[in-house]
């Protein structure tokens, strides 16, 4: 199915990191979008201030007619899988959609975590002897 605006989304991140290559020169992609977001906060009236760099990539973004919270969206992408960068890159998923199912994998992975943690607890403690159990005698 064709989008409206068909374009690769990683090469935008890379214009992107190229346009503030002057606030953060190693292009370190934490950085980045963590400048962003502090301008999309901004924009949005989310906090009051920004320091001088980030209104320098305020003043940067706004120019290059690029929403800040739309370009800080694209940076949250650049940790996806890769077969959700194949599918943003191959324009087979839209970026909103994307988006959403890279918060799903996420939420997964995590669920994974828990329930490898909480069953390695359980073994733990199941296998444990406390001291109450030890000095109660048996009811029957």
């Amino acid at each position: 199915m064709p989008w409206k605006n068909q374009f690769n989304v990683f090469e935008r991140i890379e214009s992107v990191k190229r346009i503030l290559q002057p606030l953060v020169p190693d292009g370190n992609s934490v950085k980045v979008r963590g400048l962003v977001m502090r301008c999309s906060k901004y924009r949005a009236k989310l906090i009051d201030k920004l320091t001088p760099m980030e209104a320098k990539a305020y003043d940067i973004l706004l120019s290059r007619k690029l929403n800040p919270k739309t370009v800080y969206l694209w940076l949250l992408l650049e940790d996806a899988p890769p077969e959700l960068r194949q599918k943003l890159e191959q324009n087979t998923i839209s970026i909103l959609d994307a988006r959403s199912e890279f918060v799903k994998w996420k939420r997964m992975a995590s669920y994974s975590s828990s329930n490898e943690l909480m069953r390695d607890i359980r073994e733990v403690v199941g296998k444990l002897r406390w001291k109450s159990q030890e000095n109660t005698p048996a009811h029957y």
